[in-house]
């Protein structure tokens, strides 16, 4: 063959396969960043995270803008343990000191985040779950005189996002925003994977008493989610000795020791006598039995047969049937004032005479005396004594529970079995 007509064969190959589509590679002829008139190059990871092209954000949004991947914590091959019979205090169990707001909030030091970003959260047995507010929160929704002191994801190696949103509901308002995973310490122990809610929208449910926070000890219902609890965590991370924790709460304004928690068992330092125990009636709530409710040196019992009772150190009252809270007050000698909730206005001078309030739990007679369930107000270089006891309505098909606050518990040292799923009470050193 010739060198024309081989000349003429090489044009015609050529011309075929440019014909029939085939490319050639960019590395033969072609720069590494040239493209065809009107297509659009896009990054290999395009088809495996999101549809291209990629949306414009704002620099400043309500969410993190790229959540690291969520990690479930480790769930243990057993069920929580439950404590041995004695409860005294112990070289593992932890003392939390509390502060005592004017006895309306008692709330603890948490960090949160590595480092450790610091929060006071109230602590609170009446709500399972605990939040902060977010960084992301709006300026115009303020939860505490720390203006500053929000959460920061960014800011922790070891946070873990969870897609999930977060509420909350108070009598107080709602608090809203998103599940989020961290590191949190709390009496020098490390819990890991934490879940806890960043607030976005907050009610000033807690304006001017320095808290940042809530701290939920409640048990956790099934409807309320996978998320596991600060107390959970601990025990399956056999932080804690056996699965209890126990309040010792001071008066506002008193020479009384300061307010604790003891994680892990009790200390006793601040009880003395015996505990009285009782099982919970419902396994989501420290709610309890009790036989009634009388005054000291009175006859009658006000309580219906089958009342129960929950510990809840969220609310600093006692909150109980509005027909048996009547009947308390009229015998007390309470002077009603109108609104609601009914308050009952007493004369300062006589409240130290006043006879004790008797909870009957177990076949015993828990009291307290009238330091605790009588308020007093000081305004204007006045003071007023107003009852803690508060009546609420219940309907036909409910059955009624007494809420028992803060004013209660100042009395009783309070011990909350969660392996036993029960309470227990003794009498406070104050």
């Amino acid at each position: 063959m010739n060198l024309p007509l081989a000349a003429v064969l090489a044009f015609t190959l050529i011309s075929l396969c440019v014909a029939q589509g085939k490319k050639i590679p960019l590395s033969q002829g072609k720069r590494s960043d040239w493209k065809p008139p009107g297509a659009v190059r896009r990054p290999w990871t395009a088809s495996l995270q999101q549809p291209w092209p990629l949306p414009i954000r704002p620099r400043q949004q309500l969410f993190p803008k790229q959540p690291r991947p969520f990690e479930k914590p480790v769930q243990p091959d057993k069920p929580l343990q439950a404590p041995k019979e004695d409860y005294g205090v112990t070289s593992l169990a932890r003392d939390v000191k509390l502060t005592n707001y004017k006895d309306k909030v008692y709330h603890c030091q948490v960090e949160i985040g590595t480092p450790g970003q610091k929060f006071n959260m109230a602590i609170h047995t009446g709500y399972p779950a605990s939040w902060i507010p977010s960084v992301h929160c709006p300026p115009e929704y303020t939860l505490s005189s720390h203006y500053y002191r929000r959460y920061n994801n960014a800011s922790s190696s070891t946070y873990r996002a969870n897609g999930k949103e977060f509420t909350a509901l108070y009598e107080d308002g709602e608090v809203e925003g998103y599940w989020s995973q961290d590191t949190l310490k709390v009496a020098g122990l490390k819990v890991r994977n934490q879940s806890f809610g960043e607030a976005v929208l907050e009610p000033n449910m807690f304006k001017d008493m320095n808290i940042d926070g809530v701290l939920g000890l409640r048990p956790r219902a099934a409807f309320e989610g996978e998320e596991l609890t600060v107390m959970d965590n601990m025990v399956r991370q056999k932080l804690l000795p056996a699965p209890v924790f126990s309040l010792y709460l001071n008066r506002f304004d008193s020479e009384d020791r300061d307010s604790v928690l003891t994680l892990g068992g009790t200390n006793t330092d601040y009880y003395t006598g015996e505990f009285v125990v009782a099982p919970l009636t419902r396994p989501n709530r420290w709610q309890f039995k009790i036989d009634g409710v009388q005054i000291a040196n009175h006859s009658g019992v006000f309580s219906k047969s089958g009342c129960h009772a929950e510990l809840d150190s969220g609310t600093p009252l006692i909150l109980g049937p509005i027909e048996e809270v009547n009947i308390v007050h009229l015998q007390l000698g309470g002077i009603p004032l109108q609104g609601w909730p009914r308050t009952f206005l007493f004369d300062c001078a006589k409240v130290d005479s006043l006879p004790d309030l008797e909870f009957i739990v177990s076949g015993q007679k828990l009291s307290i005396s009238s330091k605790d369930y009588i308020i007093k107000e000081y305004k204007d270089g006045e003071v007023s004594c107003y009852s803690a006891v508060e009546g609420m309505f219940w309907r036909k098909d409910e059955t009624p529970v007494w809420v028992l606050g803060t004013a209660f518990m100042r009395a009783y040292y309070t011990l909350f079995d969660v392996g036993n799923k029960r309470i227990g009470f003794a009498k406070a050193k104050h």
